[in-house]
Parts: C-alpha cells; sequence; structure tokens
C-alpha cells in the first residue's frame, strides 16, 4: 500500500507526459486483469484525489510526469506485479503506441533510426535526454543513456523493456537482452541500457 507521504512527493514530479503512456498501461492491464481490473485500478488511484480516466486520455496530449508514476506505481501495487512484470509491460508498450508506429516507419536504415530517437524522447517527454551513446551492429549491440531523468527507479525496469523493443522493431535477431549499467538512483550521472542482439 502507498503512503500518502510517498504520493505527496511524487506529486511534486515536475514535467509532462504524452497520453499515449497510459494508453499503453491501460492496454496492458485490460490484457492481463480485464476490464475489472482498470476500474479497480482507476479507483486506487482516485483515492489520492488524482483522476486518470484511462479511456478518456488523448494520445497525443501533455499530462503531468507526477501521473506517469503514479500509474507504474499504482499497477504494481493493485496487481501485486514484481519488477518483472514491470519490465514485460514495458517489453510490450511500443506494439500498443501509434506514435512508435508512425516514427519509426519513416527511419529507412537502422543508423538513423537510432540517431533520430533522442528527437523521438523529445516527442513523449518534457523531461530528459535520450543519447545513442554507441551503435555497434557488427558486435551487435547499442547503448542509450538518459540523462537529467531521476523521477522513479519503477521505471528503470520498464524503460528496459521499453528500449529493448524500439530495438527488436529495428533490429532482426533471434535473442535480444538488455541491461541497465548505470543508474541515478545508484549515484550514476544517468541511466544507461546496454542492448545486446
Amino acid at each position: 500500500m502507498l503512503e500518502n507521504k510517498e504520493i505527496k512527493e511524487i506529486l511534486k514530479i515536475k514535467g509532462m507526459v504524452r497520453g499515449v503512456v497510459f494508453q499503453s498501461d491501460a492496454q496492458y492491464v485490460l490484457k492481463k486483469e480485464g476490464e475489472a481490473g482498470l476500474k479497480k485500478l482507476e479507483a486506487a488511484i482516485a483515492k489520492t484525489g488524482q483522476l486518470i480516466r484511462y479511456k478518456e486520455v488523448k494520445a497525443v496530449s501533455w499530462y503531468p510526469l507526477s501521473w506517469r508514476v503514479l500509474s507504474l506505481l499504482f499497477i504494481q501495487d493493485t496487481f501485486s506485479w514484481d519488477k518483472q512484470e514491470m519490465f514485460k509491460m514495458g517489453l510490450t508498450a511500443p506494439k500498443f503506441s501509434f506514435l512508435v508506429r508512425t516514427l519509426l516507419k519513416y527511419f529507412i536504415s537502422v543508423k538513423k533510426t537510432f540517431k533520430e530517437s533522442e528527437k523521438y524522447w523529445e516527442e513523449h517527454y518534457s523531461t530528459g535526454t535520450l543519447e545513442t551513446f554507441k551503435f555497434d551492429l557488427k558486435n551487435k549491440y547499442l547503448i542509450l543513456r538518459l540523462k537529467n531523468f531521476k523521477i522513479h527507479p519503477l521505471l528503470c525496469s520498464y524503460l528496459r523493456g521499453y528500449f529493448q523493443t524500439i530495438t527488436a522493431f529495428v533490429i532482426k535477431a533471434s535473442k535480444m537482452t538488455s541491461e541497465e549499467t548505470k543508474c541515478m538512483f545508484r549515484g550514476d550521472p544517468y541511466h544507461e541500457f546496454v542492448i545486446k542482439w
């Protein structure tokens, strides 16, 4: 159960996020817990005084970044999901996002796709910067760095899955792994995700 003190701290988070993230959350919850699960989630969040109506959210509208954290925390809390389930949720999120599908279909080369991912981040979040630090097609790995984005550790598991699936959309490989090798919540200056295939 989330404590009021924690919720108050979360509500102080500055920044905005596109509504598509909430649509992705809703799709995953509906898939795993059904309509009753989504209603249960909305009711739990409403007790904080925040009303996230998942089916009314508009994909390209901006919403408080604090809601992004509340959504993930309440999903984890309501359904007793662990970090691995949050990682799986991140893995499926790009598949639900029309923004992702729309942006990726215009990128012809693999290299251009990862260069454009920096702009793509800005399309979703008003804070933080994503950098393709290293892209090595020969040795089959990619290093992404996410800077100025110390929001909540739960996002780390989610984003690791998210970035892995974005990579899988572009790189066709039979096996792919991802790891967060640096994390701002462990004292590092940025989050670093290494994706191998």
